[in-house]
């Protein structure tokens, strides 16, 4: 590659970079330095060099615990698709390095790291472990999370969860009831059927807490709440996302 393959990697065009990205997947078993080059950069380039060459090493060699340095400071790039892929490729190398599970479970849970940080490590989370305890724990801790979207991040995994405690449903119910954060109170409703599955006793309090936000103040919850309620009761209204930015 040219002179300037690591800060293409790098570079905060996007296509740019997709297009370093893709010539270096090409070069890399003819440039038997590149490969070299690439777990360096892994240690001294900027975040989203560090990213890239981790995106290119991951297609093109068993995926080991080298990368994930920089694949978790990846969940603070400003970029948002760039999180999000750091996100899933942290949830794939989990499915092969069994360490990674732990690691990404302490980072979540350490107040020190930055929102973005902890909120992205909770979606990662929910798509490597929705059937573990520890999951469904640190999910339910982070409600009590100061950030808004790490609250609300934690909410709308709930629904992913394969085996949710019957505390998830219950702290969805308090929630959509009261909880100051409007925001938080849709993605409630919104995951509250889902949950009651799973709890079919509480089944009678979500249908009432449903039938009472769905005239609500606020136009969107009072929406999203007769939504949900169609679901829950066997409708066929179209199924809403819990979407933490709504």
């Amino acid at each position: 590659m040219s002179a300037d393959w690591s800060e293409r990697l790098g570079s905060e065009d996007r296509s740019v970079q997709r297009r370093a990205c893709d010539a270096a997947c090409r070069e890399i078993e003819t440039d038997p330095d590149l490969r070299t080059k690439l777990r360096d950069l892994l240690r001294t380039g900027s975040p989203r060099a560090r990213f890239a060459a981790a995106w290119v090493l991951v297609r093109c060699e068993p995926p080991g615990l080298r990368v994930l340095p920089a694949l978790l400071d990846a969940l603070e790039l400003p970029d948002g698709d760039l999180r999000w892929s750091a996100a899933h490729m942290l949830a794939a190398l989990g499915r092969t390095q069994p360490e990674v599970f732990a690691v990404l479970l302490q980072e979540a849970g350490d107040a020190s790291r930055p929102p973005e940080r902890r909120r992205m490590l909770l979606y990662a989370l929910r798509e490597l472990g929705p059937d573990r305890p520890e999951t469904v724990a640190l999910l339910l801790a982070a409600l009590a999370d100061p950030a808004a979207d790490v609250r609300r991040a934690a909410l709308s995994s709930f629904g992913k969860l394969l085996e949710p405690d019957r505390a998830c449903l219950e702290r969805a119910l308090e929630i959509a009831a009261a909880d100051p954060d409007v925001k938080l109170r849709r993605i409630a409703v919104t995951v509250m059927p889902d949950l009651a599955e799973h709890h079919p006793d509480l089944a009678a309090r979500v249908a009432e807490r449903l039938a009472d936000l769905s005239s609500a103040d606020d136009g969107l919850l009072a929406r999203a709440a007769r939504a949900a309620a169609l679901r829950f009761g066997g409708g066929t209204a179209p199924r809403q996302a819990a979407n933490p930015d709504s």
